[in-house]
């Protein structure tokens, strides 16, 4: 992997910033990506096919068709259920703890290929589901960032708040910010903190707007977020992970994943 003094994004500008929409929300579609469109900035929507996506493919479609990335945010939606830790809403036999890595394999290339006949793309980022970075448990718990890899140009890892660097990056694993009850000065902030360091920067989101997902940023706060986002477009490269990752790879920090599904596991 390249170390360099100061990495080249393109057109110039100082940072990349990658926002990533979580659930195939309808809010996503109606309101985010087209407001994002018309500000000449994309973003990742990570869709979970069980939920939001079967029943309106033909609004997905139309986001991919404005140059968003559909990215992989599982079929049913799996989390980790540890022992004494609250549940949430999860289903139990959707239980990451209880994933072989051939089970998320198997489910991870049925919802690429779900995805591909949306949007016609053969490769994609993966959002991790909760954020969590494992499956298994005990003994038998596994690290996703080989399984990652395999299947997908990068991930968005876990919420670690922290700043991606390209000479010292993990594509399977990048790291990235909760951007959910933030205020637009928080986020920028966190931005211009990026600019500083020349990195990249990823965000993840719920809702937009109260009512939409009991996580999510106030429709203005995120407003102003993206006015923010294109008067600093001379500066601040806002676009998909699958693109920033692209364009980092072409550069030439670290190697290509293998794009062939696995055998076994």
């Amino acid at each position: 992997m390249k170390a360099k003094q100061t990495f080249v994004w393109p057109e110039g500008q100082q940072c990349a910033v990658s926002l990533t929409y979580d659930d195939a929300l309808p809010v996503h579609h109606e309101l985010v990506a087209p407001l994002l469109t018309v500000k000449k900035l994309t973003a990742t929507f990570n869709i979970s096919a069980h939920s939001g996506f079967t029943e309106n493919t033909g609004a997905w479609k139309h986001v991919a068709s404005l140059g968003h990335e559909l990215g992989n945010h599982t079929l049913f939606h799996p989390c980790r259920r540890e022992p004494g830790k609250r549940k949430g809403g999860w289903i139990p036999h959707y239980d990451l703890c209880d994933y072989s890595a051939q089970r998320w394999i198997d489910e991870m290339r049925v919802a690429n290929c779900l995805l591909n006949q949306i949007d016609g793309q053969s490769e994609r980022t993966f959002g991790n589901t909760c954020c969590q970075t494992t499956i298994g448990r005990g003994h038998h718990e596994k690290d996703l960032s080989e399984l990652i890899d395999r299947m997908f140009v990068a991930g968005r890892g876990p919420l670690n708040e922290e700043i991606v660097r390209p000479a010292s990056l993990s594509y399977p694993a990048l790291g990235h910010f909760n951007g959910d009850r933030k205020a637009a000065v928080e986020l920028q902030q966190e931005i211009e903190r990026a600019v500083d360091m020349n990195g990249w920067i990823v965000f993840m989101f719920h809702g937009v707007g109260e009512g939409t997902h009991k996580g999510f940023i106030d429709a203005d706060e995120h407003a102003k977020l993206i006015d923010y986002l294109e008067a600093n477009s001379d500066r601040i490269w806002t676009a998909s992970m699958v693109n920033v990752a692209r364009h980092l790879k072409r550069s030439g920090y670290g190697a290509a994943p293998n794009m062939t599904d696995a055998d076994d596991a």
